[in-house]
């Protein structure tokens, strides 16, 4: 029998839980916790897309804004109106700058300056130059736009419907110009809220003559109009100017 004393053995090595590792775990469990919990209530990627559709804004434009006068509108209007047909009358380039009488142009804007961007639009407004006597309030912008469309009458039709559409869209009075012109007109006229209170007040008038469209804008600054001076004056511009292209010789 061996009686020789029992050593005691050495403690196994471990891991020696201290209150920094505990928190440390803690930590750790606890984010675990908030991934998996994000993880399920997360939208899938075609969730967040018909989401987003939904609650995106749509830009809407300010009623008061005026219709731009570029080749193509931005937005094409339903109508329900039958297509006219016929043959199309015109096949040359309309040139918006000589259509109208200079006589006309000093009437309607006092001391004209002419300025072309676009080929189918031309713009004269009362040069300041000339001007230095005359009060702010006769100051005059008018602008016309005359474009043929030789893919026939139903394609001018289109971009009058467009123009039109957008006309009846602003707060104004807008109605048939009577007498009528051309084939197919109508007569607006609406104030631009500024802080000046000078408006200004503008007229437009578009006009579809067979497979050629006519739009005339005419501006003033002044805050209101009660005596439609300047629908009267785009009307008798729009006449002159539908009354040259029909006899071929705009």
């Amino acid at each position: 029998m061996n009686d020789r004393p029992t050593q005691p053995r050495p403690p196994r090595p471990g891991i020696r839980v201290t209150p920094v590792l505990l928190s440390g775990a803690m930590a750790v469990l606890v984010l675990m916790v908030f991934t998996i919990a994000f993880l399920l209530t997360r939208e899938p990627p075609q969730a967040q897309a018909a989401s987003a559709a939904t609650t995106t804004p749509v830009p809407v434009r300010s009623a008061t804004d005026p219709p731009p006068t570029a080749d193509v509108p931005d937005a094409q209007p339903s109508t329900s109106e039958p297509v006219p047909t016929g043959e199309a009358k015109f096949t040359k380039e309309l040139d918006p700058c000589g259509l109208l009488a200079e006589d006309l142009l000093a009437k309607l804007v006092l001391f004209p300056k002419k300025s072309q961007i676009y080929k189918e639009e031309c713009e004269w407004y009362t040069n300041q130059a000339n001007r230095a006597s005359l009060p702010e309030n006769m100051s005059f912008t008018l602008k016309v736009y005359a474009k043929v469309f030789p893919e026939g009458v139903a394609k001018a039709h289109e971009q009058f419907i467009a123009r039109r559409w957008k006309a009846e869209t602003i707060p104004g009075e807008y109605a048939k110009a009577d007498p009528a012109i051309g084939d197919d007109s109508y007569v607006t006229r609406w104030t631009t809220p500024s802080g000046t209170g000078r408006g200004p007040t503008t007229a437009v008038v578009g006009v579809r003559l067979s497979n050629a469209v006519i739009e005339v804008r005419y501006d003033r600054r002044v805050a209101e109009d009660p005596e439609g001076r300047l629908a009267r004056g785009a009307l008798d511009a729009a006449k002159a100017l539908a009354d040259k292209i029909g006899t071929g010789t705009g």
